[in-house]
C-alpha cells in the first residue's frame, strides 16, 4: 500500500500563492520524492494533488495544511488557539486568531473550504481511514514540540525569526537554522533531493517570502512523515471547533496541560496523544 504525503504551506487567500510538496511511502516504508517545493495557489494546489493522485495511485493521501480547517466563530480566536498560544507567547511568538470575518481567508467564498470539499472535508485525526485526509498544522507550533527554538534568557528559548518579509526582525542565523533542521529530518529519511534543496535554500543570503513558503511546506510535510512513520503526535482542539496536529514533545505536552488547566479546560476533552490509525488516548 503506497500513501501519498502532502505539505501545504497554503495560500490562504485567492490572490496570494503558497507552496506545496509531496513524496510517496512505499510499501517497504521507504520514500520516493515526487519533486522539489513549487509555489501554489488553491487552484494550482488542488491541480497538483489531483494529478500525484493519477499518477501514483496511492490509498492513502494524507496533507498537512498550514491555514485552519474548521473555523466557526464570527470573532476572536478559536478555543485551539487560545491554548496553543501560550507556548508560543513563552517563546516571543504571537498566533494569528481564525474567524470569519476576516472574509479572504474564512469568510463563505473562501478558497479553503472549496479545497476541503475537493478532497473529501475535514476528517477526525483520531479516526483510521483512507482516501485523501487534510489536517491542519501549523510549522511554528511544529518547531516548538521538535526542539527547534534557539537559547534565550528564557529556559523555553525562542522561536526563529526567519520571515524574510519581516525586515525588522528577521536574522539570517534563525533562517539558515530552520533551513538546517529542516534539511537534516528529511536527509535521515532518505529524501536527500529535497534535502539538497532546504539547504541550498539556507545558504541563500537573500531568501525571499516564496522560499520561506517553501520550507514551511516542507515542514508541514514533516509532520505528515511523523503521522504515517506511526509516532506519538498530539491533536490540540476538537473537530467542533477547530483543531491542530503536530508532532509529540514533552515539553509542549506539559505546557499545553497547564494551560487547559489555568483556563478551567479539561485536558482530555482538549489535548490527546494520537497515532495516525489508531484510537487515541488522553494525556
Amino acid at each position: 500500500m503506497t500513501t501519498l504525503l502532502v505539505g501545504f504551506d497554503s495560500a490562504w487567500t485567492p490572490t496570494n500563492a503558497g507552496a506545496i510538496v509531496g513524496v510517496l511511502r512505499r510499501t517497504d516504508g521507504s520514500y520516493r520524492e515526487l519533486g522539489m517545493p513549487e509555489t501554489v495557489t488553491y487552484g494550482d494546489a488542488a491541480r497538483t494533488l489531483l494529478r500525484w493522485q493519477a499518477e501514483e495511485s496511492p490509498r492513502t493521501t494524507i496533507v498537512l495544511l498550514d491555514q485552519p480547517t474548521i473555523v466557526r466563530n464570527s470573532s476572536g480566536q478559536r478555543p485551539v488557539e487560545n491554548i496553543v498560544a501560550s507556548p508560543v507567547s513563552l517563546r516571543f511568538g504571537g498566533v494569528q486568531p481564525a474567524n470569519t470575518s476576516k472574509h479572504e481567508m474564512f469568510g463563505v467564498e473562501a478558497p479553503v473550504w472549496g479545497f476541503l470539499s475537493s478532497f473529501g472535508g475535514v476528517p477526525d485525526p483520531l479516526q483510521a481511514g483512507t482516501g485523501t485526509r487534510v489536517l491542519e498544522t501549523y510549522p511554528v507550533l511544529a518547531m516548538i514540540a521538535l526542539d527547534w527554538t534557539l537559547p534565550h534568557g528564557r529556559a523555553t528559548g525562542r522561536l526563529p525569526k526567519y520571515n524574510p518579509e519581516r525586515r525588522k526582525t528577521f536574522l539570517i542565523a534563525d533562517w539558515q537554522h530552520v533551513c538546517a533542521r529542516v534539511a537534516d529530518s528529511l536527509e535521515a529519511r532518505g529524501l536527500v533531493r529535497l534535502a539538497g534543496w532546504s539547504a541550498a535554500a539556507g545558504r541563500n543570503p537573500k531568501p525571499r517570502k516564496l522560499d520561506q513558503d517553501g520550507v514551511d511546506a516542507c515542514l508541514c510535510l514533516l509532520v505528515a512523515l511523523h503521522l504515517v512513520e506511526q509516532r506519538d503526535c498530539l491533536m490540540v482542539g476538537n473537530t467542533a471547533s477547530g483543531y491542530i496536529v503536530v508532532p509529540h514533545g514533552q515539553a509542549l505536552s506539559a505546557e499545553l496541560d497547564a494551560r487547559c488547566v489555568a483556563t478551567g479546560r479539561r485536558t482530555a476533552d482538549w489535548v490527546r496523544t494520537f497515532q495516525l490509525g489508531l484510537v487515541a488516548s488522553p494525556l
